[in-house]
């Protein structure tokens, strides 16, 4: 210690002791040692870390968590610059990682760059027309009026919007509006005719009469999706900013948007392609990203594509370098595979369905992706293709995950357990229409208590702006089995409040292969925390979806305060 002197000495020492103080004694705190910037005290810490499942208090240095302990020993580690946070006995758990969440697209698909027609704001289809009547009162003619977010079940007449109520309000203005479950598009006859549709195409709604509605289902969205002019990359930009603040308000720090690329030019109202994966890249590279984005390439549309289609744009696809993995990084491949019905890539029949979304699988795996898949009703093959690439092409744990999801049976549960593949319902979705697909798929629709008991990785998130991005609500759900009516559903499929707040934390770390960095409070790991305002241990479950989020911290940073 030869030139040390004895103010030092006792800087080291003093260091040391605190950070044996606050981790009990049996933790290093932190390899840097120093006082922290940000101390919580006083409140309910839900660890997620099974070594120390809970405490009160919790300290962060530099965007790392420093300690995990009690109020006395905390507090004496801060120094007179350290902001100190009196929990006051409120909840505090790690930032919330939502799964599946579609940022750009939510975005761009709300005022300023479109008109917001979900509910509450609309509640008939009498509604939407008198808001694009006001568009394009207030449009130039010949430019394009967009709007998204309605859904036939909110709308009084019980179906969707078509060309005939369009038209008369906009006969000089072409229009294009998308469903909130993205499956679903209403156009307007200028619209139609600037996209040359003009009845028998695939998913072109047509009357008895053979004459076009104006609706455009999955892939048949993308003939006037296409013509929609882009956003420019700046603009595209300042929706992923605004999304993500609207995430800080909901407690959530991490997330992946799943389905950026080539596939989805034609999706989302023109908002999944390049430039949006590009305008993400741009917030990375300037430090301007205020979230851990995981993203899914998307080589191929919602039509699901074909094998040729993917291998081509695998091998144009250069995916961006020189970036921090812990604040952006394109982790998978977005496929398709159904969406409730047959198999939608290529191939004659079946048979021929299966070889080519298996081929599909297969170029995905040996590019060294991760593969995100898209199902519904055809879990089974899925997870075929997925153990056949593993073979033709061994890895180490790539960790493929199951999107959605929805009819898994009980007996496929121990291999895609054993097989680390991961289950990613969204509970919220399950809510909106359990009350009406009750009973028809019997034991195999969304068995969340089997599948965690069996040891699946099941996976929470919003699918947002399919659903708001209130994860409490899912959290109920998930605790409950309650659909919008109230009647439970299955109750043996509960979830406890730990197994159901994992999977909106530890796993979603686990899905982006970030779990030894993030997704407990565990001394070492990002500082990445979520402060409830109330103790969501005691609130009653049916009442936790209106708890507020108080506070959330991302990288050490405050970046919400609830007013």
């Amino acid at each position: 210690m030869t030139g040390l002197t004895r103010r030092d000495a006792g800087k080291l020492l003093g260091a040391a002791v605190a950070a044996a103080a606050v981790s009990g004694g049996s933790r290093v705190a932190s390899a840097e040692g120093g006082n922290p910037d940000l101390v919580f005290v006083n409140g309910d810490v839900i660890t997620m870390d099974p070594q120390r499942p809970s405490a009160t208090a919790v300290a962060v240095r530099a965007g790392k968590i420093i300690g995990v302990g009690g109020d006395a020993e905390t507090r004496a580690l801060a120094g007179p610059r350290a902001e100190v946070v009196d929990l006051a006995g409120r909840t505090l758990i790690p930032g919330i990682n939502d799964s599946h969440a579609h940022a750009a697209v939510t975005g761009l698909n709300r005022p300023p760059f479109a008109l917001g027609l979900g509910d509450p704001a609309v509640k008939s289809v009498a509604d939407i027309v008198a808001a694009v009547r006001q568009e394009a009162g207030r449009t130039p003619d010949g430019q394009w009026i967009r709007g998204a977010g309605w859904s036939p079940g909110q709308l009084a007449e019980n179906r969707p919007p078509n060309r005939d109520d369009l038209d008369p309000v906009s006969p000089r203005h072409p229009v294009c509006l998308q469903d909130r479950s993205y499956n679903l598009t209403a156009v307007n006859s200028v619209a139609l005719e600037l996209a040359g549709i003009k009845g028998g195409e695939p998913g072109v709604i047509v009357d008895a009469g053979g004459r076009p509605t104006g609706l455009l289902e999955s892939a048949a969205q993308g003939l006037v999706q296409r013509l929609l002019p882009p956003w420019g990359r700046e603009q595209r930009k300042q929706a992923i900013q605004s999304v993500i603040a609207d995430l800080h308000a909901e407690g959530i720090t991490s997330f992946t948007d799943p389905g950026l690329g080539p596939g989805g030019e034609g999706l989302g109202l023109g908002t999944q392609g390049m430039e949006s994966l590009a305008a993400y890249v741009d917030l990375a590279r300037s430090g301007m990203l205020a979230a851990r984005v995981s993203v899914l390439f998307l080589p191929c549309s919602q039509s699901g594509g074909s094998a040729a289609e993917m291998a081509k744009a695998l091998a144009e696809f250069s995916p961006p370098t020189g970036l921090d993995p812990r604040r952006f990084a394109v982790r998978g491949v977005k496929l398709y595979a159904d969406h409730g019905g047959e198999l939608t890539v290529q191939g004659k029949d079946h048979a021929a369905r299966v070889a080519e979304l298996t081929e599909m699988v297969r170029l995905a795996h040996a590019a060294g992706y991760q593969a995100g898949t898209h199902v519904y009703r055809h879990v089974d093959t899925v997870v075929d293709a997925y153990l056949a690439a593993g073979r033709t092409h061994p890895r180490a744990d790539p960790r493929h995950i199951l999107i959605h999801g929805a009819q898994v049976k009980p007996e496929s549960l121990t291999r895609i357990a054993e097989n680390r593949i991961g289950l990613g319902p969204q509970p919220q979705s399950w809510h909106n229409v359990i009350d009406r697909v009750a009973g028809q798929f019997g034991d195999s629709f969304l068995p969340w208590r089997s599948a965690v008991d069996a040891g699946v990785r099941l996976l929470s998130s919003s699918d947002i702006p399919v659903n708001p991005p209130n994860w409490r609500l899912g959290l109920s759900v998930l605790m409950t089995r309650e659909g919008l009516s109230g009647k439970v559903h299955d109750e043996r499929q509960r979830l406890t409040l730990d197994q159901a707040l994992r999977t909106y934390t530890l796993t979603g770390a686990w899905q982006d292969f970030s779990e030894a960095w993030k997704g407990s409070v565990t001394p070492g790991k990002v500082a990445d925390l979520c402060v409830l305002d109330g103790d969501l241990r005691n609130t009653p479950t049916r009442e936790i979806p209106a708890l507020p989020v108080a506070l959330t911290v991302f990288d050490g940073r405050i970046v919400h305060r609830r007013g």
